[in-house]
């Protein structure tokens, strides 16, 4: 276990944005209803996997430093203090404009942000969000910036097309070589931005308590994909994931269990005195079982998974970006943001509201 504890941090800050265009599970399985014929899977397996009906897609070419520049700009004008405090920009995302320079240097450039900032990329599958939390929340506790951006731009549509472009130039896909590659066709796009901040200029006091994590490598091998992303690859690089799902959620339930028992030491929480759960949500197999096995209470979990897909690393700082205005969260509600990356990592971050 390695943990962090705060005691000056605060979310001052966020924002959202989606594409316009949204596409329904069907939708994508029409253009696999030749190999469903083939195989004899039945029309509706996508949706009834994954719990997923819609997702929300950005054409190809979208660069995240674009939407990634506009949703950050969108937090930075609902801080309360000056913007020249906000002296570092993390860009989590796992899609990124080029292998180099940085997403976040261009969204630092697009935003005309001071020279005087660290500015960097942290990447990590979908929990770098989550990492990047707890490296902000360390440079705000230690005092070495009193405020900073964090950026999430997820563009997953390039992977979606080249993975059903796979799909059609293989005579020999089997049943099992399509149940790998259907997790891919559960993935939505999205942005998303928090600025945190320490307390002395905080005008919003939701709290960082701390973070927990583990990293459980043993299982890495169970999502993998083929090569670096970046947005100006040729048309013959083929970017293409493929995920043991059945293995991947047993393994993360077990890791969770784990993660939660240490989290609950440190931030001095039981079950009980959570009063929200917000997790990186992949699909409905995040389910009551996999609570169970944590110890945690499914029904104080909010989903957006069903209607936004899974937004891979925007995907649990979206759901608390949303949950939090639909749910009313309310002064002191002690909230626990669970998230889960290939590799396999395990992030619990606490929030007091």
């Amino acid at each position: 276990m390695i943990s962090f504890s705060f005691k000056h941090v605060c979310i001052e800050s966020f924002a959202v944005q989606f594409p316009t265009t949204e596409v329904t599970s069907a939708e994508v399985e029409d253009k696999l209803s030749g190999l469903y014929t083939r195989l004899g899977i039945p029309f509706g397996t996508l949706e009834k996997l994954s719990g997923i009906k819609t997702r929300y897609l950005w054409k190809n070419d979208v660069a995240p430093s674009d939407v990634g520049t506009e949703v950050a700009k969108r937090a930075l004008d609902s801080v309360g203090f000056a913007r020249e405090e906000v002296r570092a920009l993390f860009n989590c995302s796992v899609t990124r404009d080029y292998f180099e320079p940085a997403t976040a240097c261009l969204i630092h450039r697009n935003l005309g942000m001071s020279e005087d900032a660290l500015v960097m990329d942290i990447t990590n599958a979908c929990i770098g969000f989550s990492d990047g939390i707890i490296m902000l929340g360390n440079l705000i506790e230690s005092g070495v910036v009193k405020a900073g951006i964090l950026v999430s731009p997820e563009n997953t549509s390039r992977i979606i097309d080249s993975s059903l472009r796979h799909l059609e130039r293989e005579p020999n896909i089997n049943r099992e070589d399509l149940i790998r590659l259907l997790p891919t066709f559960t993935l939505g796009c999205g942005a998303v931005a928090y600025v945190l901040c320490h307390d002395s200029i905080a005008t919003k006091k939701h709290r960082i308590v701390g973070a927990v994590t583990r990293a459980a490598t043993q299982f890495s091998d169970l999502c993998e994909g083929n090569g670096d992303y970046y947005m100006k690859q040729s048309e013959e690089i083929v970017p293409i994931m493929t995920t043991e799902s059945s293995k991947l959620i047993s393994a993360a339930s077990k890791v969770g269990a784990r993660v939660w028992k240490d989290a609950s030491q440190v931030f001095g929480w039981s079950s009980d005195d959570v009063k929200h759960i917000f997790c990186h949500q992949v699909g409905k197999q995040v389910n009551e079982a996999f609570y169970k096995e944590m110890g945690l209470d499914v029904q104080k979990e909010y989903t957006i998974y069903r209607k936004y897909g899974n937004l891979v690393s925007a995907a649990m700082p979206t759901a608390l970006a949303l949950g939090s205005e639909e749910k009313n969260l309310a002064a002191g509600d002690k909230v626990l943001l669970t998230a889960f990356g290939s590799g396999l990592n395990a992030i619990f971050i606490g929030v007091e509201w």
